[in-house]
């Protein structure tokens, strides 16, 4: 019995499902996704100590990327599924909406070739890419508030490697990419920059203040980003 769906910060979206007959927690990967089995009458409280326990075998053997028909990814403010189209039996399309949006893959294509792995994540950095403003602006207005932080400005940008960049003026600009982020991850990249608009180095000083930002949780939040299996290829 499926007891609902729960997004882990360093493995991302988990399926939880209890079984009767199960007298230990195991946990697998399916379509890009953590499927946890748990016992039957375990508290919702033991889930995420188990998860963290399980996370650095999951990480380990988690496959390299790959999509499947059927197949919806997750994150905070929007959720993108990946359905077979007849529309354009050769081609990857896309539809960027908020809070749903979609990828179709042609009737044609094997979701076993690299190639067409690569178009269906092309296309789901193009989506993110529109819809970023939408979901990543107004997150971190509300980081900027809870903080007490006031950048000058805001914006998007389009690097994939580089997160966030607070420049001397005060902007803030944001990756779009962060969109593929879970919740806590987005906010260490956030609070990231908007430390810097205290500290712009690396200083004690500058890690004292974002640990603060993030309430005790910055190695913990650094660690899971350095560890975060994206859902696509950052080129």
């Amino acid at each position: 019995m499926v007891l609902g769906e729960l997004t882990h910060g360093s493995l991302g979206r988990v399926v939880v499902t209890m079984r009767r007959n199960s007298s230990r927690a195991s946990a697998r990967w399916r379509g890009g996704v953590v499927h946890l089995n748990v016992p039957a009458g375990i508290r919702g409280s033991r889930i995420a100590p188990i998860l963290d326990e399980l996370a650095p075998r999951l990480l380990a053997s988690r496959p390299e990327l790959s999509y499947a028909d059927g197949q919806v990814l997750s994150f905070p403010g929007f959720s993108v599924g990946i359905r077979r189209q007849r529309l354009a039996p050769g081609k990857v399309l896309g539809k960027a909406a908020l809070p749903v949006s979609a990828v179709g893959v042609g009737a044609e294509l094997d979701f076993g070739l690299g190639t067409t792995t690569l178009a269906i994540s092309d296309m789901l950095l193009k989506i993110a890419r529109k819809v970023a403003p939408g979901v990543l602006l107004p997150v971190a207005r509300e980081c900027a508030e809870r903080v007490g932080a006031r950048p000058a400005a805001w914006a998007i940008s389009t690097g994939h490697r580089v997160l966030g960049v607070c420049d001397s003026r005060g902007t803030v600009s944001l990756s779009y990419i962060l969109v593929l982020l879970p919740a806590e991850l987005r906010e260490y990249v956030i609070c990231h920059e908007l430390a810097h608009l205290s500290e712009l180095n690396h200083s004690p000083r500058f890690h004292a203040l974002l640990d603060r930002y993030l309430g005790g949780r910055e190695a913990l939040l650094a660690s899971r980003l350095r560890r975060y299996r994206w859902p696509v290829y950052r080129r």
